[in-house]
């Protein structure tokens, strides 16, 4: 249909149908678009349908044209965007003539295609998005829609019904991510979408899955949606129909209900089970975040105070619709992980869970018992020990009622597939245990004393509450023995699997509870036995099958000290194969070559591995145990290699045999083994080696009559297993023994380092050894060639055939084919790698001793070495690499022929280079190994550095060892190897040279205070030093280059390692050697004369003889002797000596800037410049900065700056010379600099200098100098472009730039009275708005402004400063439009950026320039909202209400109510101290106000009350600001008249009664609220909106029984503290001490709990044995809040003897255990002493603070902030006297007084005014006699006495259990308190000289230095310390470990510095942050350093 039909049909008769033809067109034509462009283009902005609409009433007319638009709407929102105008245009239409229309549309008894064509419309607007989405929002009456009627009209036909349109016009909401503040007004509106979450259990998947997905990133994952939007939205009701989407049925599913789904067809049900799992998906994901991320869902992290258990409690609602959640994996998984994350919710689950726990053969029952064990896994006790202690950890892992005898009795029940799923829930418990008892373990937090205990008792505690572990055991035997069962549903489970499981179990038993009772009730033997008998079907079988054997030889190996060995315990003669079978070592030995044989497979190899070396590991340690070292005698490697697979038994029981018989008869063997050793040493062919060790070593014992030589610990030449082996099979031949043994022997032969012995033994024994292996035999013996078969002969080659063919016959061609790479790699076997080494290292050995060609074989087998290590690295294959490198540096063959300072190297040499190079490289683990080598190029090095030739190359060998980080040398080493070098230097020996700049390099990195130099080296170095200054340079100049780095670089280490006993020492002519070096030294002089002052003289003396070497290199010299008053006249002898020179530098600016600017200062203070001099130099300066073009200036120009000062003071001098005068000049020069060197050279701090000489000087300058003077040039223009170019992107340089140029633009623009002085030629100014425009349209100010990074705060607030002044200075350049961006950047804070932007909006304000944008919105919300302009009349849309709402945080704002400064004016005029924490109510509480007082806004009276303007309105009352009192009235007021026009009177009457109450106790008078009662007030405000808080019932019957609000009372007090409730008490308690320990701020609430005897209440509350720590922890608190009080905290020392009862709070129960409290009352807790220490602080702090502020009528403002009006000069007098009568306060401190104000009879009663004044003696002293008193008044000495007594009781309680923070606060009150011993220690007071014995400060020092462990202290730091702090905190002991530090290995000390102290852990970041972590040990390390310096003073 074509659009002019349209048209046509409109504009005729038949409109109706036109519309009707056309919408039928439309609906499923591909062409729509097209289509409805030719109509927008026809009619513009749709004129000719909107006049239809409003002309023609008729519904169907109206309906079709509805329809049309929509089809409009939605197609300008996808593909027409450029008709968006006309878009915005229809829909500001629609809503605004056509609302109603569109409401009685919506009804619920519309029909749906009227329902269907609104919602249509609707879904449109709201997809162009911006503005129309606004309008929809605000011009739509939803309040009149009910949305749960139109979800609920559905049309099974129709796929598009009403339903699915609702639910699009609301994911068309959702779906506006970019507009954030869209959605968030949207979800304020109550009860819309929650609408459609009832129907979503049939809806089609495809959209309930758009559904989940678009709430789950629009909603959850929005970090713009607050969670208390996300709570309101997700409550238990709304959560509901959600959660049953996990048995989605879908539309077809509701026609027969969800218990009849089985009814449908065949094809039906499987279409619904097959989509049925998306949904589950996405279902998952959507609560898993909803209810499991701190983050983005609705649960709440619970406090860190014990009994706030109910923190959850609304989430347990939702989940508890979950009516069988262990039935499906996804409910399983959503309960485990929300329990993990709330524990406390354990408490009401395990309850209704108890009645399903019966134990039963069903599946219901396993899938119970699987959940509870996923439930423990997710658990995480570690981090709930932390707030709840070890109860709350326990009850994490033990979960209640799941008592033993539940576990028991499901342990017999009979089937094996519950007691499967029993010993999963178990090991899940033991599991967690262990981790839990890591996780402590490995925590830095905690103290050595925690660490040992409480791992201790948590074991004991689940231990105890688990089965013994016999009843595990029975389960093994019942797996094993029990037939086949089932369980309908239930897969099977296989033996190995079920084993396995068991094994797990009992290997945590042993673990967490290792006991000989425990090994002997597992028998692991049998185990083993049991496990090698199991037959496999499948991999994974056979996979846990290798596990068990795993587990069991764990077993096996965990026998304690205190058991016997396995050949103790197992060890008899067996003799039949049965008897065999039950022995321990025949089973070791079977499963280790059953490993072997299984096929292996990716998953299963290195369990095989695993299995193979723990029975050899068993087997050796074992071995070890009974005599037979591991070394030679237990290895057992090669004779378990040797068993073949098809002979296991057999070879397996021979092996056992051998074994059995040597560890028999081992006295006999050790015999044997002596007796040839003997004659071999006889024979003339043995080896001197051979005749040194093994004699020579039992000579050298001393062994005692009759004891066995056996247990001496000797390295016997072979082991005695192989004399074992003889015999049997000397007793007993068998040619598979023999063959067997020659073949273990073949391959043991390379294993020892002389295998001399073993050869003769073997050959006297010829008969029991093969041929082959005799003829080897006897070639090795020899030494000579031999015949050997053909390569050819052999059926597969390998390796070690091919060595011992080489080694027999040297053909090395027939052998080279074979070891090319590819085929090396083929025969290369990496099990039998330690073998094939051996082998060839031995060769090499033999090699070596032969003259004729053994150095070319010698080569081959080092190419051979070289080549398997490169096809091992090649492959990564780390584990062989690491065996081969040690392997051939561990041979002492290769280190004793290691000689690397040779002219032609050895090849054993260049392997044993390539090796150690190697190794420090790649395998740096191995680095110890090369020890040795280092040690010998240092023994070469010391006795030969002389004589070497010089193309020696000394570097190479030394290279790694010296530049690695990981090089195994030492200080001390290298300390030795530099100083050889040193003495035989060569300046043409380059390698040398290299090795020496080196050496000095590393020893700059790593000399500090724990590493330096010897007083002997350092004279060594300082005198070479001296000599190779003095030779003359003959060498070349690359030569020359290398000498002058290696010389600079020494200076560097003698400035580092000198210090003054060093310097002492130096003679006068070693001095003066030091002054003639060439080149000089200046920075050394300057150094050595700082370590010694008394050096000055000959230093003065050598320069006034010298004055030629003054310039410029030795000018820090001079200029640092001229601040020397002993020889300041020397020194100026010599200044005046080079003033000509000074003068000639000073006038030449094409000379670069050096060191002589430092005499400049000195010269113009001494007037060596004379005035001629002065003024030429200011003259050039002033002709260069106004002559450059774009030049930068002279460097030289920051230095002669002062130049104009002095000449200044001369008299003016510039002006004579036509000059503006000095300071004009000064300030023209320093312009230009900065002009022309900001951001071109990187000088910060010289342009630093330079602005603070600008800013020092600019209240000298007149103003209309200033102001003629920039308008002759354009310095002040280029100034200002240059600043803004490169100001606004520089965040550190920026601040500085920008404030200069605000103290310069308020100079240049300020105005003055009668306008006159104006400069006439102005050509050359930059006109304000000029200036302000540069700024406004800068590239980078949005930007800037919109940046919410911190490091960019400063540069923000210097631009807005700018602009402030530029404001103050001339008003017109303020427009309407920069409102927004203001507005964009301001946070509501009271960070100082945001009270300097609320002034500048104050500023706009006033000054007219805000009357059309109501400053209402802030940060992001203002930029969205004012970014588009509208087309009425006003620039911008007006915000809602609720928007403004919804950026109000209501944390943070109750936050401010407990920061509320009472002294803070209404009115944004002054700049005061920032918090970026709190809200700026002067910006808050006016808005609130505004929002209450408009009566056209549509916020609802509940939502204004519950907004925070009622907490606000009564925080401002306590402000001592009139006009802050008053807002804070009228918006109390405000809200009681908006409650006036709610109906619901149940809902409105607790809010005006409140209000009432406190308005009927001020009687008409403008009285100050106290913040005590502000606070509850405020609490209550918060508790109306909770009516199942357990406080609601309390707050609000206390508001509704008293007719006036009692005002100077503790509300509630006795009711709460003294609460009855059975369980809510608790809560009231804690209520009652919050309110308390926030409300207490000011003196007249202190003077409000005095009344009533606060204190004394919350002292007994400490003491009391009933409460927890979470009270005790808030009655702290509280505490602290009354001693910041001045009269608090001396009330609280002298009458309640708070010192005296604070250590009883911390110090450790000395009860009977059976009297002992609970652990969750029991002293030392972290928590408490944390809250001990903060109290003992805040008394210090205020007490000093009493006896050192001034005093005066006049009080500071930070005085007058805690005092009332009315009460403050009575109250302060009376503090006064308290503490100025010392006479008086001794005998009060030594016998208390009991005063307490005089109150009315009842508890509650009103007090009069006089009742409220506190009674005192007025006290007149004169101001001049108080201000002398304040400044010799001191704390008195009995007071720091029984403080300092307090901090040595508390000490040790507070050292061993709290946390970081409250140990570093402690340490800084100890050291503070002893400070202040060394204060008063030195007072004058006469009379308290007896007194100050007590508290002397040595006896108080000595007594606090043994009280704190400084060991301890060390070890807590250890890792966060620098060298010299570390020495520093070892004080006496660091001498001790001089040596240790100057021998251990330098990597420690480079990976200190090179590597991060913390390592970031990945899992529960939520709880822990590295970064405080850090700070905690700095601020630690900071106060005990502090303490430190206080107690060595």
């Amino acid at each position: 249909m074509k659009v002019e039909d349209l048209l046509q049909g409109l504009e005729g008769d038949t409109p109706l149908q036109a519309l009707k033809d056309f919408n039928g067109f439309l609906l499923g034509n591909k062409n729509a678009s097209e289509a409805i462009n030719d109509l927008l283009l026809a009619s513009k902005d749709c004129e000719i349908l909107l006049s239809l609409l409003v002309n023609n009433k008729h519904i169907g007319v109206v309906l079709e044209i509805l329809t049309t638009l929509s089809y409009v709407l939605l197609s300008i929102a996808d593909e027409l965007n450029e008709f968006s105008s006309t878009g915005l245009h229809i829909t500001r239409q629609l809503l605004n003539n056509h609302g109603t229309d569109l409401n009685k549309f919506l009804s619920s008894i519309s029909a749906p295609r009227s329902i269907k064509a609104v919602l249509r419309c609707l879904t449109g607007m709201v997809l162009l998005g911006g503005e129309a989405a606004n309008d929809v929002l605000t011009k739509l009456d939803w309040s009149s829609i009910r949305f749960s009627d139109l979800a609920r009209r559905v049309n099974i036909i129709d796929e598009r019904d009403a339903r699915a349109w609702l639910i699009y016009f609301f994911l068309a909401f959702l779906n506006m991510t970019d507009e954030p503040y869209i959605i968030e007004q949207f979800l304020q509106k109550k009860d819309a979408l929650s609408s459609i979450y009832d129907g979503l259990l049939f809806d089609p998947s495809e959209r309930v899955i758009n559904v989940l997905k678009v709430m789950h990133e629009s909603i959850l994952l929005n970090e713009n949606i607050s969670k208390t939007t996300k709570v309101s939205l997700f409550t238990p009701v709304t959560c509901q129909p959600i959660l049953q989407l996990y048995g989605w049925i879908g539309p077809m599913g509701k026609t027969v209900g969800r218990e009849n789904i089985d009814r449908l067809d065949q094809d039906i049900v499987e279409s619904i089970e097959k989509e049925r799992p998306q949904v589950k998906e996405i279902l998952h994901k959507f609560l898993l975040t909803l209810c499991t991320s701190f983050k983005y869902g609705i649960i709440f992290k619970e406090k860190n105070k014990p009994g706030y258990e109910k923190t959850n409690w609304w989430l347990y609602t939702i989940i508890s619709h979950l009516k069988t959640p262990w039935e499906s994996a996804e409910g399983r998984e959503l309960i485990c992980k929300i329990i993990a994350y709330s524990p406390s919710l354990l408490k009401p689950f395990m309850p209704e869970l108890r009645q399903h726990l019966e134990v039963r053969q069903t599946k219901v029952f396993i899938d119970i018992l699987y959940m509870l064990t996923q439930m423990v896994e997710n658990q995480m006790p570690w981090i709930r020990m932390e707030s709840f202690g070890l109860p709350g950890a326990l009850a994490s892992i033990l979960l209640k009622p799941l008592d033993p005898s539940f576990i028991q009795s499901v342990l017999e029940s009979g089937h094996t597939f519950i007691n499967h799923f029993g010993i999963l829930f178990i090991h899940s418990v033991l599991s967690k245990t262990k981790e839990t008892c890591d996780r402590i373990m490995q925590s830095q937090s905690l103290t050595l004393e925690v660490k040992e205990k409480v791992p201790r008792k948590l074991k004991e505690s689940v231990l105890s509450g688990l089965v013994p572990v016999c009843s595990i055991v029975q389960c093994w035997e019942l797996a094993i023995t029990q037939q086949h069962q089932s369980i309908e549903g239930v897969q099977d489970i296989p033996v190995t699997i079920q084993l396995l499981s068991i094994a797990k179990v009992l290997t945590l038993y042993t673990d967490l509870q290792p006991s000989k009772s425990v090994y002997e009730a597992i028998n692991p033997i049998q185990k083993l036995q049991t496990v090698g008998n199991l037959s496999v079907k499948t991999e994974n079988e056979n996979y846990a099958r290798l596990e068990l054997q795993v587990l069991c030889l764990g077993f096996i190996a965990g026998s304690g000290p205190g058991q016997e060995t396995v050949f103790q315990r197992f060890m008899t003669e067996k003799t039949s194969l049965q008897q065999m079978e039950n022995d321990c070592v025949y089973q070791l030995i079977k499963t280790y070559n059953d490993s072997k044989n299984i096929s292996a497979t990716n998953n299963n190899t290195k369990l095989m591995l695993s299995v193979a070396d723990k029975c050899q590991k068993i087997l050796s340690v074992e071995l070890a145990k009974v005599g037979l070292a591991t070394n030679y005698d237990g290895n057992v490697k090669y004779w378990l290699k040797h068993i073949p697979h098809n002979n296991t038994v057999k070879l397996s029981s021979f092996l056992t045999q051998i074994i059995q018989k040597t560890v028999s008869s081992l006295n006999h063997y050790t015999d044997r083994i002596v007796e040839a050793g003997t004659r071999l040493n006889h024979q003339t062919n043995t080896s001197a080696h051979m005749k040194l060790s093994i004699l020579k070593a039992i000579d050298s014992m001393e062994i005692v009559d009759n004891e066995d030589i056996s247990q001496q610990t000797i390295a016997m030449p072979f082991s005695r297993l192989v004399l074992g082996a003889i015999d049997l099979i000397s007793s007993n031949p068998d040619p598979e023994h023999s063959h067997y043994f020659s073949s273990v022997m073949s391959d043991y032969l390379y294993s020892l380092n002389d295998p001399d012995l073993l050869i003769d033994v073997l050959l006297q024994e010829e008969s029991i050894i093969t041929p082959d292996l005799k003829e080897y035999l006897k070639c090795w013996h020899k030494g000579k060639q031999k015949k050997y078969k053909s390569l050819q002969q052999f059926d597969n080659v390998n390796l070690s055939e091919l060595l011992k063919y080489f080694f027999m016959t040297h053909d090395w061609d027939t052998v080279e084919k074979y070891l090319e790479e590819k085929k090396l790699v083929n025969i290369l076997e990496k099990g039998d790698l330690d073998l094939i080494v051996s082998q060839i290292l031995i060769y090499i050995c033999l090699q070596t001793n032969v003259k004729r060609k053994g150095t070319a074989i010698v080569k081959k087998y080092v190419y051979l070495l070289k080549e398997i290590y490169k096809i091992l690295d090649q492959e990564s294959e780390q584990k062989y690499v690491h065996c081969l490198l040690q392997m051939v540096l561990e041979n002492s063959k290769i280190l004793s022929c290691y000689k690397p300072f040779t002219d032609v190297q050895s090849p054993i040499s260049e392997l044993a280079q390539e090796f150690v190079d190697f190794v420090l490289q790649k395998h740096t683990t191995l680095a110890p190994k090369t020890s040795p080598y280092f040690e010998t190029l240092v023994q070469h090095i010391q006795s030969n550095s002389r004589n070497m030739n010089e193309t020696i190359d000394l570097w190479s060998p030394f290279s790694q060892f010296i530049s690695s980080e990981n090089t195994i040398i030492s200080y001390e080493d290298l300390e030795s190897v530099f100083i050889a070098c040193l003495e035989s230097f060569s300046v043409t020996w380059s390698s040398q040279n290299k090795l020496i700049y080196e050496i000095i390099q590393l020893l700059l990195k790593t000399t500090s205070a724990k590493r330096t130099l010897t007083p002997q080296s350092i004279h060594l170095i300082l005198n070479k030093f001296e000599e190779l200054n003095k030779e003359e340079k003959t060498e070349s100049a690359e030569q020359d280059k290398t000498s002058f780095s290696i010389m600079s670089n020494l200076e560097k280490l003698m400035i580092q390692v000198i210090d003054g006993k060093v310097a002492e020492k130096l003679s006068a002519e070693e001095l003066k050697q030091l002054m003639r070096c060439q080149p000089p030294c200046p920075d050394l002089c300057c150094h050595l004369l700082t370590q010694y002052p008394p050096h000055a003289t000959i230093f003065a003396k050598q320069l006034k003889k010298r004055p030629a070497i003054i310039l410029p290199l030795q000018a820090p010299l001079l200029a640092l002797l001229l601040t020397q008053n002993e020889i300041v006249n020397a020194a100026e002898s010599a200044l005046n000596k080079v003033s000509e020179k000074l003068k000639t530098w000073a006038l030449n600016f094409d000379e670069k800037n050096n060191e002589t600017n430092l005499l400049i200062p000195h010269a113009l203070q001494r007037n060596v410049l004379d005035v001629d001099c002065l003024t030429e130099v200011c003259k050039k300066m002033y002709d260069e900065a106004v002559a450059s073009d774009q030049q930068p200036l002279s460097e030289k120009i920051p230095s002669l700056l002062p130049a104009f000062h002095k000449l200044a003071e001369v008299g003016p001098q510039l002006s004579k010379i036509g000059l503006p005068e000095e300071t004009m000049a000064l300030l023209i020069v320093s312009l230009n600099y900065i002009k022309y060197s900001y951001h071109k050279k990187n000088e910060p701090e010289i342009l630093l200098k330079v602005a603070n000489v600008i800013e020092k000087m600019l209240p000298k300058l007149d103003e209309v100098t200033f102001q003629r003077t920039m308008a002759c040039n354009k310095l002040w223009m280029s100034f200002v472009k240059q600043i803004l170019r490169k100001g606004l992107s520089d965040a550190s340089m920026g601040p500085d730039m920008l404030h200069l140029l605000q103290l310069l633009s308020s100079m240049m623009y300020k105005r003055r009275q009668g306008g006159g002085g104006r400069p006439r030629d102005e050509s050359h100014v930059l006109p304000i708005t000029t200036f302000y425009k540069m700024i406004m349209s800068h590239t980078q100010y949005l930007t800037l402004m919109f940046n919410r990074e911190p490091e960019w705060e400063r540069l923000k607030e210097a631009i807005v400063e700018l602009q402030q002044a530029l404001v103050d200075c001339q008003t017109e350049v303020c427009q309407e439009s920069h409102v927004p961006i203001f507005l964009g950047a301001y946070t509501a804070s009271m960070s100082t950026l945001d009270q300097r932007i609320l002034m500048m909006l104050h500023t706009y304000e006033r000054e007219g320039h805000m009357n059309t944008i109501q400053p209402m919105l802030w940060g992001d919300a203002a930029v969205t909202h004012f970014r588009i302009k509208t087309q009425s009349e006003q620039l911008f849309l007006n915000p809602n209400p609720e928007q403004v709402l919804a950026l109000i945080e209501m944390d943070k704002l109750l936050h401010t109510c407990r920061h509320f400064n009472t002294r803070l004016p209404l009115e944004a005029n002054a700049v005061h101290p920032g918090d970026k924490s709190v809200y700026d109510i002067r910006f808050l509480l006016p808005l609130l106000f505004n929002l209450g007082w408009d009566r056209t806004s549509h916020l609802t009276e509940y939502d204004y009350a519950t907004s925070g303007a009622a907490a606000l309105g009564f925080t401002a009352l306590t402000s001592h600001e009139r006009e802050v009192w008053g807002i804070g009235a009228a918006t109390l007021r405000c809200m009681v008249k908006k409650m006036d026009r709610l109906r619901r009177g149940r809902m409105k009457l607790p809010w005006q009664w409140l209000v009432g109450v406190v308005s009927c106790s001020f009687e008409g008078q403008q009285r100050r609220l106290p913040a005590l009662a502000a606070h509850f007030l405020v609490k209550a405000t918060q508790l109306f909106s909770q009516p199942e808080h357990p406080m609601y019932h309390p707050v609000l019957n206390y508001a509704f029984i008293l007719p006036v609000f009692k005002t100077y009372f503790v509300p509630e007090l006795y009711p709460l503290f003294n609460s009855k409730h059975v369980t809510d008490h608790r809560d009231h308690r804690s209520f009652l001490l919050n309110n308390l320990s926030s409300g207490i701020r000011q003196i007249l609430d202190y003077s409000i709990t005095k009344r009533t005897f606060t204190a004394t209440l919350i002292l007994g509350m400490l003491q009391s044995p009933t409460a927890d720590i979470g009270l005790k922890v808030q009655a702290l608190e509280v505490l602290e809040a009354m001693a910041r009080i001045h009269l608090g905290a001396v009330d609280l020392v002298r009458v309640h003897n708070l010192l005296t009862l604070l250590p009883l709070v911390a110090l450790p129960d000395t009860t009977a255990p059976e009297l002992q409290p609970s652990p969750a009352t029991r002293p030392g807790h972290p928590q408490l002493m944390t809250g001990v220490v903060q109290v003992l602080s805040t008394v210090w702090a205020t007490l000093l603070d009493s006896v050192t502020r001034k005093r005066s009528n006049a009080l500071p403002p930070e005085e007058q902030e805690f005092l009332p009006e009315e009460e403050e000069e009575e109250e302060d007098r009376r503090g006064k006297r308290k503490w100025n009568n010392r006479e008086t306060f001794s005998k009060c401190f030594k016998k208390a007084k009991n005063e307490s104000l005089d109150v009315n009879d009842g508890d509650d009663a009103e007090p009069c005014t006089q009742d409220m004044e506190i009674e005192s003696e007025n006290i007149k002293v004169n101001n001049n006699e108080l201000a002398e008193k304040s400044r010799t008044r001191r704390l008195h000495p009995l007071v720091v006495h029984e403080y300092l007594n307090c901090l040595k009781l508390l000490a040790p309680s507070i050292l061993s259990t709290s946390p970081i923070a409250t140990y570093a606060q402690f340490l800084n009150l100890i050291a503070d308190a002893v400070n202040y011993v060394d204060v008063i220690a030195t007072s004058p007071m006469e009379k308290l000289s007896i007194r100050l014995i007590a508290v002397t400060p040595t006896a108080v020092k000595q007594q606090l230095n043994e009280i704190v462990n400084w060991d301890h202290l060390h070890k807590q730091l250890q890792g966060h310390l620098t060298d010299e702090e570390e020495v520093l905190v070892l004080r006496e002991k660091a001498k001790e470990k001089l040596h240790e530090w100057r021998s251990e290995p330098l990597s420690t000390h480079l990976h200190k510095t090179l590597k991060p102290k913390h390592t970031k852990d990945s899992k529960h970041q939520d709880e822990f942050s590295d970064q405080d972590t850090k700070k905690e040990y700095d601020s630690l390390k900071q106060a005990v350093i502090k303490l430190l310096k206080i107690l060595e003073k």
